[in-house]
């Protein structure tokens, strides 16, 4: 009765170590399976952050040079209107010098047509004298009227090209850095249960006992062994027939 005991023990005892080899092997493989899931969610956080703090410093290096490029074209412009304001400005100074010099003029050669002519020659001679003062000084103005709308003009150019500018700078910017979607979160997998093992451990057991039973039904049972053949270990009952032994 020892034998088949022991062999059932080994069996059961082999089984045992079997479930808990699979039990442990699945939980480590389930283990691993979420600590990989739980990288590559950490590692496409990570990702996500870099590539927006890369959009960002992209999009601030813009930002600047768009705000630096607003400011030299506003520079650029009040430049420009201010020449403009500085040659009109010195257009009509040079206008009022000029009718002072006229009018000191005009004064001094009508004084000289009333000393040299008689009195009725002199007023006609005097009034045409005006009349074409008058027609100087309407020349004057009406260039002065010119100049001034060519100024306007000039003016209007400058600010258009510098919106144009203004707009090719604002083309050259990025849009504002979003950050990307979320990955999404892992989902851990569930590894073997317990309850499974004591499955594995109670089915070894049974599996040990079967064993065992099955061997003692194998094992001969009453009246002791029977005889053995003389020089082997054979019972005479499995011995072929005519086989002599001394």
């Amino acid at each position: 009765m020892v034998l088949p005991v022991l062999f059932g023990l080994a069996t059961a005892a082999t089984g045992a170590m079997s479930a808990i080899g699979n039990y442990q092997q699945g939980k480590a493989q389930t283990n691993a399976a979420n600590q990989a899931a739980q990288n590559q969610y950490r590692d496409a956080l990570k990702m996500r952050e870099y590539q927006f703090q890369g959009q960002a410093d992209i999009f601030r290096a813009r930002k600047f040079d768009y705000l630096s490029g607003l400011r030299e074209s506003e520079l650029a412009l009040g430049r420009g209107l201010t020449a403009i304001d500085k040659r009109a400005s010195e257009r009509y100074g040079a206008a009022a010098f000029q009718a002072q010099e006229n009018l000191i003029r005009d004064i001094q050669a009508g004084g000289k047509l009333a000393a040299s002519l008689p009195d009725g020659i002199t007023n006609r001679a005097v009034t045409i004298a005006r009349g074409a003062a008058g027609r100087r000084d309407a020349l004057v103005a009406d260039n002065l009227l010119r100049a001034r709308y060519a100024d306007i003009d000039t003016s209007r150019d400058l600010a258009m090209q510098a919106n144009i500018y203004r707009r090719k700078l604002f083309s050259a910017l990025p849009p504002a850095p979003k950050y990307g979607p979320m990955p999404s979160a892992p989902i851990m997998q569930q590894g073997p249960s317990a309850l499974s093992l004591i499955g594995g451990l109670g089915s070894a057991a049974l599996s040990g006992i079967s064993a065992g039973m099955s061997m003692s039904s194998m094992m001969p049972t009453g009246g002791g062994a029977p005889p053995l053949a003389q020089g082997v270990d054979v019972p005479l009952s499995q011995m072929p027939a005519g086989m002599a032994f001394p």
